[in-house]
């Protein structure tokens, strides 16, 4: 028996004690010891937690991949075994066949429905697509049941920055001038370098929280002595760790919501080294041009960007460096960590055993 669990899209940030992973969580827990096979999809947390828990629950699974066919035992078909933990001998992968990126979502949403004898919606949006396709495999294709449903819930958590009125602590002078900043923020899901059942066993185990938040982030940068460089924005997709020469008393205005990115440009969590330590392993700073004047080829690098069409990103004075940062290639003198108050400083204190001085960005 194919058994489908539907959740329509509820936010970029999930967290355990969430309604509807609750709900998912309780629904699949009663249908473990059955003979049915669970239908489930990749990109949204909400179809990605229930093929995590059919890994987990021992169950047989129906993967429903957006996207061209792979062959069995290939590189990329033993990825997404790995990815959510999966057991190949309970596990068939059915694909939508290639296409644009919006077209497979619709693709995916169909196949599943049509490979589906026992539908459970769990928490829907109403006027959605899931809704429509509802009501139309209501005409005999499929049997709904509403077991476990509940109410969709417009919004849900997103990560929340007090800045407005916060003193900044007297003691941060002192790391004004010949220093380099990295400022980091709340993940919308797991981490680019992390498999997705580490992300979903995460948010199972510590429901009161959401788990990849700045200070998480944070934390595992330290863990891992490594500050890993990211390809996104950057120019010819290489790989690159930013640095904002700014002050922590400058940088502070610029911690905005982005809300096209569902995220902050960044949070008041973050590493500062001296600008000479980083200079010695490549670090340069970004030289901007005008927004539609491409540089030469021999200037087409990391080091080189547009000044921007509706925003200055001027204003940020970034460097780069190219690649990873190993923070054991940094002088214990020459790293700080820097946290929101005291109260996080404390907390990131006992949790992490660490040479290097941690500082509170705000007074209080």
């Amino acid at each position: 028996m194919n058994i489908l669990l539907l959740n329509s899209v509820h936010g970029k940030y999930p967290r355990g004690k969430d309604s509807w992973v609750r709900a998912t969580e309780a629904a699949l827990g009663a249908l473990t010891h059955r003979e049915v096979s669970l239908i489930a999809s990749l990109n949204l947390p909400s179809w990605e937690l229930p093929a995590y828990l059919a890994g987990a629950f021992g169950m047989k699974l129906i993967l429903v991949v957006p996207g061209p066919e792979m062959t069995p035992g290939g590189p990329q078909y033993e990825i997404l075994l790995e990815d959510f933990n999966l057991d190949r001998r309970k596990t068939r992968m059915v694909f939508t066949g290639a296409g644009p990126e919006k077209d497979l979502m619709v693709r995916r949403d169909r196949l599943a429905f049509e490979l589906a004898e026992i539908i459970h919606p769990i928490s829907i949006r109403p006027g959605g697509r899931l809704e429509q396709l509802l009501e139309e495999y209501c005409s005999g294709r499929a049997e709904i049941r509403d077991k476990w449903q509940i109410k969709w819930q417009r919004g849900g958590w997103h990560p929340r920055c007090e800045l407005g009125a916060r003193a900044l602590n007297p003691a941060l002078r002192q790391i004004d001038s010949g220093w380099l900043f990295h400022w980091t923020r709340s993940n919308p899901g797991r981490w680019a370098d992390e498999p997705p059942w580490q992300f979903y066993k995460a948010l199972l185990a510590e429901p009161e929280t959401y788990v990849r938040h700045a200070r998480s982030t944070l934390a595992r940068i330290v863990s891992q002595r490594c500050l890993l460089g990211s390809s996104w924005n950057m120019p010819g997709g290489q790989a690159a760790v930013s640095f904002t020469a700014l002050s922590p008393a400058e940088a502070v205005p610029l911690m905005r919501w982005r809300r096209r990115y569902t995220r902050y440009s960044f949070e008041p969590y973050g590493l500062a080294f001296r600008c000479k330590s980083l200079t010695k392993l490549g670090a340069r700073p970004v030289e901007y041009y005008q927004p539609g004047r491409k540089p030469t080829k021999e200037r087409e690098t990391l080091f080189y960007q547009s000044m921007g069409r509706v925003g200055d990103w001027k204003e940020e004075k970034e460097w780069r460096l190219p690649g990873n940062l190993d923070l054991e290639q940094i002088p214990e003198s020459d790293m700080l960590i820097i946290v929101p108050d005291r109260e996080e400083k404390t907390k990131l204190e006992r949790q992490l055993k660490v040479p290097w001085q941690i500082f509170n960005l705000f007074e209080k």
